[in-house]
């Protein structure tokens, strides 16, 4: 099986990983297929480059990622892409519209003088002249 996790790098003390895509009988350290990004913990903030395009297509191809490199992934927004959701800060920052319960009305916005046409607005102009 293949997947998707962190080989550690750096100097004792001084972690860096790479994210990489190897075989999941080979050891942290050891053989890989292919190295698709890096991650940063001790800089601040962290740095998390990913090639999203090679790790799409190796999720397409059924590589598992391991827990945090799917937290990375997610981070830069391979994992969203993979899945088809809009990536995160993409969709905007308004909120999602609510869903109101069937055969409920909804509440329209008050109509300006502007906006009045035809019958709307000779009525409003007789109720007018009534009253004066």
């Amino acid at each position: 099986m293949v997947k998707i996790r962190l080989m550690r790098v750096g100097k004792r003390k001084q972690p860096s990983y790479r994210v990489v895509v190897a075989d999941s009988r080979s050891a942290r350290d050891g053989r890989i297929i292919e190295s698709i990004g890096h991650y940063g913990p001790r800089e601040d903030p962290s740095v998390v480059s990913i090639d999203t395009d090679r790790a799409v297509f190796w999720l397409q191809r059924g590589a598992q990622p391991s827990g945090q490199a799917r937290k990375l992934l997610a981070i830069s927004g391979a994992w969203s892409t993979f899945k088809g959701e809009p990536a995160p800060g993409e969709s905007g920052s308004a909120p999602a519209p609510r869903r109101s319960a069937p055969g409920a009305s909804r509440a329209t916005p008050a109509a300006s003088v502007e906006e009045e046409t035809g019958e709307d607005a000779s009525a409003s102009e007789e109720a007018g002249a009534s009253a004066t």
